[in-house]
């Protein structure tokens, strides 16, 4: 089986509106592996990779995002074909709190 590996960073009001559970609930749905996690910066960044199919629809998803969320814009980069996914499941990364 052919599978595809894509990066992606969602903006807009996308933090604290559980789109990184979404994210996460969205991929497995799908059979999709990979990872998601919140950036400093206010956006959403992750990996999935799996069909091309499932890939295709996850963009969609993560288009229009939960309810609450305001997506303002997507970026998919480092789009490529793989031999074999690189993950095993999809993982929400819950992000360290800041060292003082």
């Amino acid at each position: 089986m052919a599978y595809r590996t894509i990066d992606f960073r969602v903006k807009g009001k996308v933090q604290g509106v559980y789109f990184r559970v979404f994210t996460k609930d969205t991929a497995q749905e799908l059979g999709l592996v990979g990872w998601v996690k919140n950036e400093p910066t206010g956006d959403v960044v992750g990996t999935a990779q799996g069909d091309e199919g499932a890939l295709a629809k996850f963009k969609d998803a993560l288009r229009q995002g939960p309810s609450l969320a305001r997506v303002e814009g997507v970026e998919f980069t480092n789009e490529a074909p793989l031999e074999r996914l690189q993950f095993e499941d999809f993982a929400k990364i819950r992000n360290k709190p800041p060292q003082y």
